[in-house]
């Protein structure tokens, strides 16, 4: 898919209509540098901003155009009245072929407003907010898995993020799971991989089932519970001979009767009370652990972290306060899905508790009744001593019964895992030939620019301290490390190959590549970036500093858009 045209448009008028060509589309800010000390940024005339508009189109959230990425406080008030105020709303349309009127077209049509005022509409049908990513895949890649998702299939192609404009495979940034990463490159390499929701569903259940048997072990190993368990054991079975062998008068013999009937349901009852009792607070130290990791936004040590991180990067886009509102719907979600149990086992322990009660009530009828014989007391001693070891036992059998369950639960996942894993290995050869044919590109594109071979490897390793193996993309030159320039013209020039690469593999695809920050590259690989743009058939959007264009690029044919201060974006 190409980009046809974005369209701003405020109560019924148009604000600006920016239609797409292929190859370069540079978006050109007129004010020199020399006459400004402000930031040239997407919030000083909006030249970034067409990019984060394009991307809000395409599901990205709509305060990223006022908003600051690092300080959420830090808004653009202006702009945000202007886009609600003004009821402006974006359209986007995207073309199968630019060369052809007759192919398939996405209009994509969105607001910034909420409830029954907004807007978010897919080929004139609106979409729920939940339902917009999956939509999308389907039209645009025709792909109905749930991973990997639309925003991150889209990731590599708008570079505006300071993750993906530093690293040229990792677009999901530090967040990434390994496993969204290894269904993320199959995709890209054109690689059927049916078992990547089931793997990752297997590797959640894991996790759940590792703290799990750590915290069952954590006080007692399993080789001490079952020698604790036979001492019991070998304690009940003396005691049980001891009272066997009481001599009571035989006027006694119905009650005593009725004595140990009543005293074998509770220890039937005190045995299920303490199996739900150790159930529970399992489950309650699981939440309270989740709630520890909540994440309290006043943590100063990590807020001024990420001020300096800001200095450093000035364009981090992620802010502390969305990582940590991020963060915390991940432990809520978790704390939901550890306790959802926690009701149904409340009732039961009533319950218990309730009948317990009960019985005891009807215990002490019966020793009232027996009290006249002179070997009660002592026989109370020893049924006292045998409830105290049933209620023990019962602890420590449901120890050992959740500990052999969780082992089972692990053997059982890991097994999976393995045959999981197999699977994806034996695509190997696959995988290479596919990333071999990919690098004839990059290295091609990457030599005319640098004369230097990049290239890009695939390999399947193990995640530290995991029994899964994931796999994972690399990208190599022979003299090491890049500089910032270079790094820019390495992650173009593998966007580019890529375009090339899923043509030839008939891969589905995006056919546009948006970059930011180009005004480091050097005006020679810039030409060539051009040239290697025209020559793959794709869109190469570019914000760009007119006194940073060079020369040979600074012709009408190359520009979709010239901004300043006279004339911005939004027209405000």
């Amino acid at each position: 898919m190409f980009l046809k045209s974005l369209t701003i448009e405020s109560e019924g008028f148009t604000i600006r209509e920016i239609i797409f060509h292929k190859g370069v589309n540079f978006i050109v800010d007129e004010t020199k540098s020399s006459d400004s000390s402000d930031k040239q940024s997407g919030n000083n005339v909006g030249k970034t901003t067409v990019l984060r508009l394009i991307n809000f189109c395409l599901g990205a959230d709509g305060k990223s155009i006022y908003q600051s990425k690092e300080f959420k406080n830090n808004i653009n008030e202006e702009v945000k009245e202007f886009l609600t105020e003004k009821r402006v709303v974006i359209t986007l349309k995207l073309r199968g072929d630019l060369d052809d009127s007759l192919s398939r077209q996405i209009e994509i049509r969105r607001n910034f407003l909420s409830s029954s005022k907004k807007i978010l509409e897919i080929n004139g049908k609106s979409v729920r907010i939940k339902d917009f990513d999956s939509e999308l895949k389907k039209l645009v890649f025709g792909y109905e898995e749930e991973k990997p998702t639309f925003k991150q299939l889209k990731a590599k192609n708008i570079r505006d993020e300071a993750e993906r404009l530093e690293n040229t495979v990792r677009v999901l940034g530090s967040f990434g799971k390994a496993e969204e990463y290894e269904a993320l490159y199959l995709f890209w390499l054109g690689v059927n991989y049916p078992n990547a929701e089931k793997k990752r569903s297997l590797l959640d259940d894991k996790k759940v089932e590792d703290k799990l048997y750590s915290r069952l072990v954590s006080d007692n190993s399993e080789s001490k519970i079952q020698q604790f368990l036979k001492i019991v054991e070998r304690d009940i079975e003396k005691l049980e001979h001891k009272k066997n062998n009481f001599n009571i008068n035989e006027d006694y013999e119905a009650d005593l009767k009725s004595l140990n009937e009543v005293r074998a349901d509770l220890n039937l009852l005190y045995t299920e009370q303490s199996q739900l009792s150790l159930r529970k607070e399992l489950i309650e130290e699981s939440r309270s652990e989740l709630e520890g990791d909540i994440v309290n936004e006043e943590i100063s040590q990590i807020t001024e972290l990420y001020a300096q991180a800001k200095v450093i990067i000035p364009d981090l886009q992620k802010s502390y306060e969305d990582i940590v509102i991020f963060h915390n719907q991940m432990i809520s979600e978790k704390i939901h899905y550890v306790t959802e149990e926690l009701p149904s086992l409340q009732d039961k322990l009533i319950k218990t508790v309730s009948a317990i009660q009960l019985n005891l009530n009807k215990e002490q009828k019966f020793v009232e009744a027996l009290k006249k014989s002179d070997a009660i007391d002592e026989f109370q001693i020893v049924i006292s001593e045998l409830n105290g070891m049933y209620e023990q036992k019962g602890r420590l059998e449901e120890k050992s019964e959740q500990l052999q369950k969780t082992k089972e639960n692990l053997v059982y996942l890991e097994k999976n895992l393995a045959v999981i894993d197999k699977s994806i290995f034996s695509l190997d050869k696959v995988i290479q030939e596919r990333v071999s044919t990919f690098n004839g590109f990059f290295s091609d594109i990457s030599n005319k620019l640098y004369g230097e071979k990049f290239a890009m490897s695939a390999s399947f390793e193990r995640k530290k301290n995991s029994e899964s193996s994931f796999y994972k993309l690399y990208i190599d030159t022979l003299n090491g490390q890049t500089g910032t320039g270079k790094k820019k013209g390495e992650i173009a020039a593998f966007d580019i190959a890529y375009v090339k690469f899923a043509d030839k593999e008939h891969i589905p695809s995006l056919h546009f590549i948006l970059h930011d920050q180009m005004e480091v590259v050097d005006d020679n690989q810039i030409i060539g970036l051009v040239r290697e743009v025209v020559n793959a058939g794709c869109q190469f959007v570019v914000p760009i500093l007119r006194d940073k264009l060079p020369k040979e690029l600074d012709k009408s044919e190359y520009q979709v858009l010239s901004l300043s201060h006279e004339d911005k974006l939004f027209k405000i």
